[in-house]
């Protein structure tokens, strides 16, 4: 790297600009922290459930929309 830094102050160094061949302003970047997968902070279980709570639960998550039973199920 060095060597190809030398030369290109050798050939031009007019028409470069500084900050390409200058090392002292090197960035150091830190990696963006790993993000948890859906599967990763929920588990799937099948349960059993009466008729009757069944059709209170889904009559109740039609009406508020996506994400309402499992709201309903992690609440209790």
């Amino acid at each position: 790297m060095d060597e190809l830094k030398n030369k290109i102050r050798s050939t031009s160094s007019s028409s470069v600009h500084p900050e390409l061949i200058d090392s002292s302003t090197e960035v150091q970047t830190t990696p963006k922290p790993k993000k948890n997968k859906f599967e990763e902070l929920h588990q799937r279980d099948t349960v059993w459930i009466e008729n009757e709570l069944k059709k209170r639960l889904d009559n109740e998550s039609a009406a508020n929309g996506r994400g309402e039973k499992n709201r309903i199920i992690n609440e209790a």
